[in-house]
């Protein structure tokens, strides 16, 4: 671990170091602010150390010219602070401002000082952002499958804030509650799932061997509201003389290590009468994401048989399917999905998914993002909204849908031009709830790259814009 000197504060360099709180007659000292020290953690990464003369809390301003300040806060009363100085830029000189009190709306002590950040990798700078409009989020969560594979934290206008590397391409990724991102990455016997800190640093890691024999990890996960993670695993099973990959849920608790099956495809879909066309032995259902819905309830997408299910939230029954073979809701052929992604119950009955469009009944090749509204007194389906962008994008592999609060969505066409036909671009859109597009991120990949789901975020590790002059 480096220190950056410019930034260690001690004695003279620092203010208000022997105040008394006003009106206390000589009463509880305000906390002097001893030292600071900034870490360097990589190119992007940096940790603030400050030392204090009395237990107290702080907050932290920092900026670069030209750019919005942020600001992160420690609320513990305590004489040694580590924050984490999250969504920094590379080849930025920063600066910071510390803040010291007894408790809100005390007397203060200040300090101040400077940082530098350096070069982002070459294979992480090798990929081109160009944004156009307005950005309801300021941050998004991009799964990358290019020469660099992992997760990147995006700005409005492209700028990386943040990035993780897998030893191959993910294909799911989650958050848990301390604001940690988990990506799962394929590769049979290298899959894995990893968690990362703020810093990019791996804080928890889960490799295939931990799993028994054949059972593969490979796509989708999960965060539960136990904050443990759900992911899918391919799970053989013998099925009259002939070996066939089905696929299990599995429940991982990263700090503990615990981890279980949870649930079985075999247990409760049968091989022999209900499979899709594009079923193979070695893949028979092909489940692509996995999310929680609002009874607790668990939606799966099982790409191969056009359909996702819904489990109970205690695993032991299925509570409906939508589309493909023995659906629960009649869905009009024109209105059905082909190889969706991203499939979530964000609302009772509401399912939003992206919709690939893989192989429509018609033989049309676009792909969109579609929201279905489940109507399970009559079996029916009606669509509640769809987004098809002009002119058409077909994406037969990856992309996401993600429905923000203010009622806009963000769709991610991931799929890399010319593979299995897909048109390309990659590209994110924002729409309204009424279609209209209303910022965009056009990203420029070596060939070959996409991505496999975005997801609009906040803040990586709970930093605010800064409203103090």
């Amino acid at each position: 671990m480096k220190v950056n000197a410019a930034a260690r504060l001690i004695g003279a360099a620092l203010t208000s170091a022997a105040l008394l709180l006003p009106g206390c007659g000589g009463g509880d000292p305000v906390p002097a602010i001893v030292a600071t020290a900034v870490d360097d953690h990589g190119p992007i990464f940096r940790r603030l150390q400050v030392t204090l003369s009395e237990p107290g809390e702080i907050d932290v301003e920092y900026g670069a010219g030209g750019s919005e300040r942020l600001r992160v806060t420690s609320v513990a009363q305590a004489t040694q602070h580590a924050l984490v100085l999250p969504r920094l830029r590379e080849r930025q000189t920063y600066t910071f401002r510390v803040r010291a009190r007894a408790a809100p709306g005390a007397a203060e002590s200040t300090a101040e000082g400077s940082f530098a950040t350096g070069d982002l990798p070459e294979d992480v700078r090798a990929i081109g952002f160009a944004p156009s409009g307005v950005a309801s989020a300021p941050l998004h969560f991009l799964s990358m499958r290019s020469t660099f594979t992992g997760g990147l934290i995006v700005d409005a206008q492209g700028r990386v804030v943040w990035y993780g590397r897998t030893p191959t391409a993910p294909a799911g990724a989650a958050r848990r509650a301390n604001g940690h991102w988990v990506l799962l990455f394929g590769g049979g016997a290298g899959a894995g799932l990893i968690e990362f800190s703020a810093l990019g640093e791996v804080v928890h890691r889960l490799d295939a061997s931990a799993l028994p024999a054949g059972q593969r990890i490979h796509h989708g996960v999960t965060a539960t509201p136990q904050d443990t993670l759900l992911f899918l695993a391919f799970d053989p099973r013998e099925v009259d003389g002939q070996v066939r990959n089905g696929e299990a849920l599995w429940e991982w608790n990263p700090p503990t290590g615990a981890l279980n099956k949870r649930w079985s495809a075999f247990d409760f879909i049968d091989p022999r009468v209900e499979s899709g066309a594009r079923s193979v032995p070695e893949d028979w259902l092909h489940a692509n994401s996995v999310s929680i819905g609002p009874r607790g309830n668990i939606v799966i997408s099982l790409y191969y048989l056009d359909q996702l299910i819904s489990l109970a939230s205690d695993f032991g029954a299925i509570e409906w399917r939508l589309g493909g073979a023995r659906s629960t809701f009649a869905v009009d052929p024109v209105q059905a999905s082909s190889g969706q992604h991203s499939a979530f119950e964000g609302a009772t009955n509401r399912v939003l998914m992206f919709d690939n469009g893989v192989a429509r009944a018609d033989g049309s090749r676009f792909s969109r993002a579609i929201e279905f509204a489940l109507d399970p007194g009559s079996g029916s389906v009606t669509r509640a909204w769809e987004y098809r962008p002009d002119p058409t994008i077909w994406a037969p592999i990856f992309g996401s849908v993600r429905r923000l609060p203010n009622g806009h969505s963000v769709v991610a066409f991931g799929a890399p031009p010319g593979q299995l036909g897909a048109t390309g671009p990659v590209v994110l859109h924002e729409v309204s709830p009424s279609g209209q597009r209303l910022w965009s991120l056009l990203l420029s990949l070596p060939p070959g790259g996409g991505i496999f789901q975005a997801d609009p975020i906040t803040s990586v590790a709970g930093e605010v814009i800064s409203t103090t002059e």
